[in-house]
């Protein structure tokens, strides 16, 4: 890891850290020989790849950033120069004082559809100059679209393969980038790294921003797939006149998708209608209900869990985002299923359990049973905690029973954040805050997995204060978690 006051490359001072994310870190620095702040990005391979993996993902990462080098445009963050390194390369880029798209929306709520248009248009714009440079993006997302202080809107974090040859070449090993929540459907397969697949995810990115949440957002990486592999999105419901956009940018079959000419066009007319004075203070969000879908699981993927760790947020929310992807909300990586079996990150294990299931869990967590013989696995600091156990489902329907459990609850200050049901029928989830006598705030996730002959419950317990910082965590747990089939 670098360290603040360290000279890269005789000639880049670091100054502090800037962010992190599923593929390296990023820092401001100083070019010593020019003057000026850089944002520099540390190369850091992710955990579920194996040695000859990790150095076919680097050695494209530096060719394909020297291809998107050659990209200038006032919408695009540009790359100032590569340095290969004895070990994990280094990707030099300008420094832009601004905050991501996606904490925009944190902080502020959804924006309008004309401000909306205006982000569409000038991703789209650097999306026309990749192109015509031979480069796709790939990952594009709230995280990679910059709102800069000076009023630029640019586009960042352009991956690890960006090219034809160098799709083909990481598409060869069964190794895909992208992150779920904005995926075009098209590449779950692990092909279809075209154009209409970027338009898909501006498509994703701006229903994201004017829905406040993005149009596949569910709890695991694993539902996300199912639910884009088999179900259309939600229809937004605050979009007005960018509808009509969204709904042709997410149409799933990519001949019939949008153009980016007609998209243009459509997000002019948006983008002219006059904005309201926004409001003081956040804009309240209306909640989501997530409907009940039957899904067909979709078979095409395996997660590496790693990535799944590439959730840090920004470590200086004003202190300019990188062009790296400071704040990534997503996994990143995505492996072919015909490696066979997911690999974990670095610090988990797998537990084949008597109650007839497996999991992934933590190495070092204390494990134990329950009263009721259930498996706890508690961390040896920071209060998280997750217990896993059958289920005997006391209602007839999995909502009604989580319902009928939580009047059972005698927890202090217990509060519903929601109970739902999930795309895997009959699977649902419950979460709540409550106080704690001993470890103050805490907040709760309960999620109801079915197997053939017997459902299981996973409960997750955290104190509020590192509930954030345990999502990658829990992300981890309820995504490997398998029942036996058979009973």
């Amino acid at each position: 890891m670098a360290a603040m006051g360290r000279l890269v490359a005789g000639r880049y001072r670091i100054v502090r850290p800037l962010g992190a994310g599923g593929l390296g870190r990023v820092w401001l620095a100083t070019d010593e020989r020019r003057g000026r702040p850089v944002a520099l990005k540390e190369y850091l391979p992710p955990g579920g790849l194996i040695g000859a993996e990790q150095e076919l993902v680097a050695g494209w990462m530096i060719r394909e950033a020297r291809a998107f080098a050659q990209i200038r445009h006032r919408h695009v963050v540009r790359v100032l120069d590569v340095l290969p390194g004895a070990g994990a390369p280094w990707i030099v880029m300008e420094f832009v004082p601004s905050r991501s798209l996606l904490e925009v929306i944190e902080g502020s709520g959804r924006l309008p559809p004309p401000r909306v248009a205006a982000v569409g248009l000038a991703v789209l714009a650097a999306l026309d100059a990749a192109g015509r440079a031979g480069v796709l993006h790939l990952d594009v997302k709230p995280g990679n679209v910059l709102i800069a202080d000076d009023g630029r809107i640019l586009l960042t974090d352009f991956g690890p393969a960006v090219t034809g040859a160098g799709l083909a070449a990481l598409a060869g090993a069964g190794i895909a980038f992208g992150s779920p929540k904005y995926l075009a459907p098209e590449r779950l397969g692990g092909g279809g790294a075209t154009a209409q697949a970027d338009l898909w995810s501006l498509g994703a990115t701006l229903y994201h921003a004017v829905e406040g949440h993005p149009p596949y957002g569910w709890v695991t990486t694993e539902t996300t797939l199912r639910a884009l592999a088999r179900t259309e999105p939600d229809p937004p419901v605050h979009a007005g006149p960018l509808a009509p956009v969204l709904s042709g940018l997410l149409c799933r079959d990519p001949a019939a998708r949008l153009s980016a000419a007609d998209a243009a066009v459509a997000l002019r007319r948006v983008a002219s209608i006059p904005v309201p004075r926004p409001r003081t203070g956040p804009e309240p969000q209306p909640r989501r209900t997530v409907p009940r879908r039957r899904l067909a699981a979709a078979g095409a993927l395996l997660l590496v869990a790693a990535a799944l760790l590439g959730g840090a947020r920004a470590a200086d929310r004003r202190g300019g985002s990188p062009a790296a992807g400071a704040v990534p909300a997503e996994p990143v990586v995505v492996v072919s299923a015909a490696q066979q079996a997911v690999r974990l990150p670095a610090g988990f294990t797998w537990r084949n359990d008597p109650d007839g299931f497996r999991i992934a869990v933590p190495i070092g967590w204390r494990a134990r049973r329950d009263a009721a013989g259930r498996l706890v696995l508690t961390a040896p600091i920071g209060g998280q905690s997750v217990r896993v156990g059958p289920w005997t489902l006391p209602e007839p329907n999995v909502v009604a029973g989580l319902i009928a459990e939580e009047r059972d609850v005698r927890l202090a200050d217990y509060r519903r954040i929601r109970i739902e049901a999930l795309p895997e029928t009959p699977e649902a989830i419950w979460e709540f805050t409550y106080r704690d006598p001993a470890t103050g705030p805490m907040r709760g996730l309960s999620r109801v997995a079915a197997g053939d002959e017997r459902s299981y419950l996973l409960e997750w317990r955290a104190p509020r204060s590192t509930w954030a910082a345990g999502q990658a965590t829990l992300a981890v747990v309820l995504g490997t978690f398998r029942p036996a089939r058979g009973g």
